[in-house]
C-alpha cells in the first residue's frame, strides 16, 4: 500500500538515530546543529525544528497545518509565518526556490525535502541508508517529540504517560535472543520515559525540559528572542521579554549577567554561538523565541554553552497573557536550576515572587521599554507617554514609576526639559514605586541619582546606590553611575573598580567604554584614557563623545593641534554649524584664538565646558562666573570640579575653594589633589 502524504516519516524507518545526512549536510540531533563540510551552518532554534520535521516526513509533503502542529505544537501559525521560516532556512542552507537542492514548495499547499536523506546510527557514526516507505513493516502514529527513542537522542523529555510509542523499534535479529533483547529494550524505555513524567510533571502536556546535565555556569547572556508572531510591530514584546528575563537573572550576584544594552547587538547576528561567547567572554547563551496571539503567549528557551555550541537545556512555555510575569519568572528558576547556581534565601525569594499587573498596563510598559532603550531624546519622550498610560492603567504598577522617573531624569539630561521641572516630577514617581515595592533596583537607581546630583545628599546617594547593586549585582547602569558619584567624591580608586565592573557587565555599551576613559582622565592617567578612548572609536566610529574625550586629554599633554583636530572631528559628526568659523579662527590666531571662538559660540549654554575653556585660558574671572552659574542652576556637572584636570589653574583661587565649600563635599578619604 502507498504511504499517505505527511503520514509516513523518517522517524518510522529507523531506531534511535543520532541523526541525519541530507545530501551535504550533516543533521546532528543531540548538539541541534548543522554541518556542510565539517563546517557548522548557526541556525535559529525554529529554523532547526523546521529542517528536522522536513527531514522526518521526507519524502512526504507536509501541509501547513501538519507544519504548524510540529513545529508550532498548540498554536494557530498563519501561512505567511511558516513561508517567512522556510525563506530564512533556505536563506541560511544557501538553498534556491526556483531551483531547490533540499526544499521544494508546492504553491497553497505546503513544503517537502527533495534531498536524499540517511540515518546516522550512534553506534556507526555513519550513515545508513533508509528503508523505502513502501516497505515498512509496521506504522506509528505521528506525534511531534513523543518517541522514545527520539527522546533519548535529543535530550528531550516525554510530556506524558500516553506519549509513549506505539510500536517498538523494528529488532536488528531474528530468534529468542533478538525478541528477548526486544523486549528488554521496550522496557527501558517505557519505565524511562515513566520515570521523567513522574519527576518533570505530566501536568504540563505543551512544555518540553531536557535532561541533560549542564556544567556548572558562571555568566551568560539572554540573546534577543526572537519575534515568531509574523507581525513585525510585535517586535517591541520580544524585546520586552528578553529585558525581563535578563533582570531576572541579573539577580543572582554570582552569576554574571550581560546586559540587554550589549545583547542588544547581536539581534539578526550571523555571528556563532561561541563567536558571541567569545566577543562577551560568558560560559553559555540563553536563546529562545516568542509567539504572541491574541490572549496567548508562547516561549522557546534553550539554554547552550557558549565554547562547544552544545545545547544544554530546553523548554517551551505556553499561557496566557495575562500570567505573562509568572511565566517570565518561571523561565528564570528553570534556567537557574539547570546552571547549578547558589542563590541566597534573598535572591531565591526576589525570583519567586509573583507580581500581578493588567496586561494592557503590561503591553503600555513593554513599549515604553523599547522607546526608552533607543536612547534618543524622541525615544524618552514615547516611552514617558507609554509609562504614563501603563501607571493609568495599572496604579499599583511600580516598575512603570520607576522607569517614568528614569525617563524624566533622561529628559532633562539631554536638554529635552528644564531640571527644575523635571527633577519634581522625577522624585515623585520613584518614591510612588519603592513604597509600591522596595525589592525594587530599576527605583533605587533613579533615587540615587537624585539625592546625588539634586539634593547633594552625599550619603544617602551613596546608600541608595549600593542598595540598588545589592538587590541587583548586574544592573551595570547602577555601577557606572555609583561610579561617576565615587569620582565626585574624590575616592578614584573605587571609582575605576565600579567603572570596569560596568563594563565587564555591559562591554559594547558606548557610555561604560567612555566613562572608563574619563575616570582614567580624572586619575590623570592620560595615556591609558587615550588608549581607552581610541577601543572606544574601534566599537563606535560615529560617536562624537570620544573625540571630545580625547581632545581634553591631548589639551593635559598640550598636543594642541591634536585637540584642535579631534574637537574639529566631534563638530562635524555633530553637524555644527560653526565648525568652519572655528577652524578659521585656529588657522588666524592658533589654539588660543580656537578656545575665544569657541567661548563666544557657546554663550554659557555648557557652563561647565564654558568653565573648561576660560580655565584653560587663565581667565579666573570667567571661569568663575560660569562656575557660579552651574551651582545656582544645580547644573550635575558641577560636581565634578575637584577632580577636573582642567581647572587646575584655578584651584587655588579662593573664590574657588569658597565654592567647594559652599557645595559641602565631604573630606575624601584619598584626594590626589
Amino acid at each position: 500500500m502507498a504511504p499517505q502524504a505527511g503520514t509516513t516519516n523518517i522517524r518510522d524507518l529507523t531506531p534511535d538515530p543520532a541523526g541525519y545526512q541530507v545530501d551535504d549536510l550533516i543533521i546532528d540531533l543531540a548538539p541541534r546543529r548543522v554541518r556542510r563540510a565539517g563546517t557548522v551552518i548557526p541556525l535559529k532554534a525554529l529554523s532547526f525544528d523546521l529542517l528536522v520535521a522536513l527531514v522526518r516526513a521526507a519524502p512526504s509533503l507536509l501541509s501547513f497545518d501538519q507544519l504548524s502542529e510540529r513545529v508550532w505544537p498548540g498554536l494557530v501559525v498563519t501561512p505567511e509565518t511558516i513561508v517567512q521560516r522556510v525563506k530564512l532556512l533556505r536563506s541560511d542552507l544557501g538553498d534556491d526556490p526556483r531551483a531547490p537542492r533540499y526544499i521544494e514548495g508546492v504553491r497553497g499547499r505546503g513544503y517537502r525535502l527533495v534531498a536524499e536523506v540517511r540515518a546516522l546510527t550512534e553506534r556507526q557514526g555513519t550513515p545508513e541508508s533508509i528503508v523505502p516507505p513502501s516497505l515498512k513493516e509496521t506504522k506509528e502514529e505521528e506525534s511531534p517529540n513523543v518517541h522514545a527513542g527520539i527522546a533519548a537522542t535529543e535530550g528531550v523529555a516525554v510530556s506524558s504517560p500516553s506519549a509513549a510509542p506505539s510500536a517498538a523499534p523494528r529488532l536488528a535479529k531474528s530468534g529468542p535472543l533478538g525478541w528477548i533483547g526486544g523486549t528488554l529494550i521496550m522496557v527501558a524505555l517505557l519505565a524511562a520515559s515513566w520515570a521523567i513524567v513522574y519527576y518533570r510533571g505530566a501536568s504540563k502536556p505543551t512544555e518540553r525540559t531536557s535532561v541533560v546535565v549542564s556544567p556548572v555556569i558562571h555568566s551568560l547572556v539572554v540573546l534577543p528572542l526572537e519575534n515568531l508572531s509574523g507581525d513585525k510591530e510585535q517586535e517591541y514584546f520580544a524585546d520586552g521579554m528578553t529585558d525581563a528575563l535578563t533582570t531576572d537573572l541579573a539577580q543572582i550576584g554570582s552569576l554574571r549577567v550581560i546586559s540587554r544594552t550589549s545583547a542588544m547587538h547581536f539581534k539578526g547576528s550571523k555571528e556563532t554561538l561561541p563567536e558571541i561567547g567569545r566577543d562577551l567572554q560568558v560560559d553559555a547563551v540563553v536563546e529562545g523565541t516568542v509567539t504572541r496571539g491574541e490572549n496567548r503567549v508562547r516561549v522557546t528557551a534553550q539554554l547552550v554553552e557558549a565554547s562547544s555550541d552544545h545545547h544544554l537545556w530546553a523548554r517551551t512555555y505556553e499561557r496566557d497573557l495575562k500570567n505573562v510575569l509568572a511565566l517570565q519568572d518561571e523561565i528564570a528558576q528553570d534556567i537557574t536550576e539547570q546552571i547549578r547556581v547558589k542563590l541566597t534565601p534573598k535572591e531565591r525569594s526576589l525570583l519567586i515572587q509573583v507580581h500581578a499587573v493588567d496586561p494592557q498596563a503590561y503591553d503600555a510598559y513593554l513599549r515604553g521599554r523599547y522607546w526608552f532603550s533607543l536612547g534618543t531624546r524622541e525615544g524618552a519622550w514615547k516611552a514617558l507617554d507609554y509609562f504614563q498610560k501603563a501607571i493609568a492603567k495599572d496604579p499599583k504598577y511600580a516598575l512603570a514609576y520607576a522607569n517614568l522617573a528614569a525617563s524624566f531624569l533622561g529628559l532633562g539630561n539631554s536638554g529635552g526639559l528644564p531640571f527644575k521641572e523635571t527633577t519634581p516630577k522625577a522624585r515623585e514617581a520613584v518614591v510612588k514605586a519603592l513604597a509600591l515595592d522596595p525589592s525594587l533596583a530599576e527605583a533605587h537607581t533613579p533615587l540615587a541619582y537624585i539625592k546625588f546630583c539634586i539634593d547633594w545628599d552625599w550619603s544617602g546617594a551613596e546608600a541608595e546606590y549600593k542598595q540598588a547593586t545589592a538587590l541587583n549585582p548586574n544592573n551595570a547602569s547602577a555601577h557606572h553611575y555609583y561610579s561617576e558619584y565615587l569620582v565626585v567624591m574624590g575616592r578614584l580608586d573605587e571609582a575605576m573598580k565600579e567603572s570596569e565592573h560596568a563594563q565587564d557587565l555591559d562591554p559594547l555599551s558606548w557610555s561604560n567604554t567612555w566613562w572608563l576613559g574619563q575616570v582614567l582622565y580624572h586619575a590623570r592617567r592620560f595615556d591609558d584614557a587615550l588608549r581607552q578612548n581610541r577601543r572606544g572609536l574601534e566599537m563606535h566610529p560615529d560617536n562624537a563623545e570620544f573625540y571630545w574625550a580625547m581632545a581634553d586629554v591631548y589639551e593635559q599633554k598640550k598636543m594642541f593641534a591634536e585637540a584642535f583636530a579631534a574637537r574639529q572631528h566631534a563638530l562635524s559628526l555633530n553637524k555644527d554649524p560653526n565648525v568652519t568659523a572655528l577652524a578659521e579662527a585656529y588657522k588666524r590666531s592658533g589654539y588660543r584664538g580656537y578656545l575665544l571662538k569657541e567661548a563666544q559660540v557657546l554663550k554659557l549654554a555648557n557652563p561647565p565646558y564654558a568653565a573648561h575653556i576660560y580655565a584653560l585660558l587663565n581667565d579666573e574671572a570667567r571661569a568663575m562666573t560660569a562656575l557660579e552659574w552651574s551651582y545656582n542652576e544645580r547644573y550635575p556637572g558641577i560636581l565634578f570640579l575637584r577632580t577636573a584636570p582642567e581647572l587646575d589653574s584655578i584651584r587655588s583661587s579662593p573664590r574657588f575653594r569658597d565654592l567647594v565649600r559652599r557645595i559641602g563635599f565631604p573630606q575624601p578619604s584619598s584626594d590626589k589633589n
